[in-house]
């Protein structure tokens, strides 16, 4: 599940422009793996698999303010 998880977040990003806010992006994925694979992901699922492409360089977080941080997709 996992490897849905990130496939959709790095789609969601590459639709976007490679940048989008961090809550609207959760909510995205989830919507889209609700409505195409009638998988119910949590919000910590989501976090996870954010952390573990973070750790992976394929995106970076930046801070807007102090509640909201924006994903941008590295290019390669």
């Amino acid at each position: 599940m996992l490897g849905l998880i990130f496939t959709e977040i790095l789609y969601e990003l590459k639709k976007n422009n490679g940048v989008l806010g961090e809550r609207e992006l959760l909510e995205a994925v989830k919507k889209s793996l609700a409505d195409h694979y009638q998988l119910e992901v949590s919000e910590k699922d989501v976090r996870k698999a954010l952390l573990a492409l973070e750790v992976r360089g394929l995106v970076t977080f930046s801070t807007l303010k102090k509640n909201m941080r924006v994903v941008k997709l590295n290019s390669k």
